[in-house]
């Protein structure tokens, strides 16, 4: 068995409106995909995409408590990404800094997901 790569991370939401404006307007990530009678997008974040599940009425809360901690978005500088989403009034949850020769900086989503932003010059491309 060989993996060709992720083809995404899968967020439930009970506020689809809110996170999908918060991931297409403030993060300015691009619609690839939609399915507006379930609602389900998928958003282009580059190397992988979210697909955005709507919750609301689905059962969702039988869904196990365990999951994703976060999801990384890798960004050429974090301090640029940091100012851009603070001037947008987004919280952060661990400043820019530097850990293990790799630069990050924690915030949550619209529904309180955390993500992470990540810079290392290292990383294979």
């Amino acid at each position: 068995m060989q993996f060709k790569g992720t083809h995404h991370v899968a967020l439930r939401t009970p506020n689809f409106a809110a996170m999908e404006k918060f991931y297409t307007e403030t993060l300015g990530l691009k619609v690839i995909r939609r399915w507006d009678e379930v609602p389900i997008i998928f958003l282009d974040i580059g190397g992988t995409t979210i697909e955005l599940i709507n919750s609301k009425d689905s059962g969702a809360g039988t869904l196990p408590t365990g999951g994703w901690d976060h999801i990384a978005f890798h960004v050429e500088s974090v301090d640029e990404v940091y100012a851009d989403l603070k001037s947008k009034n987004v919280e952060f949850t661990v400043e820019p800094k530097d850990v293990f020769g790799v630069r990050i900086a924690f915030f949550k989503d619209s529904d309180g997901n955390r993500v992470e932003i990540f810079e290392d010059h290292n990383w294979p491309k």
